[in-house]
């Protein structure tokens, strides 16, 4: 693969040498999209996680869902 340049002299009046010059802001776009669906998706996880809890911890109360030492029930040995 080449670059089809012959001399480096004038690098100023040469332009981009990469592949897909000019998609740099439409893959910024894309990426920080993608990033903030990841945080969606992730709140959405955490919140379904923290409800389950929840609903375990009124259903059996909280003293007997919680050892002694505050651990979940789910953490003992």
């Amino acid at each position: 693969m080449s670059t089809n340049v012959e001399s480096w002299a004038d690098v100023a009046s040469m332009g981009a040498i990469y592949p897909f010059p000019g998609i740099e802001w439409v893959l910024a776009i894309v990426g920080v999209v993608i990033w903030l669906a990841w945080h969606a998706w992730q709140i959405k996880s955490e919140n379904a996680e923290y409800d389950a809890a929840l609903r375990h911890y009124n259903e059996v109360g909280l003293e007997a869902a919680l050892d002694h030492r505050g651990r979940h029930d789910a953490m003992v040995d």
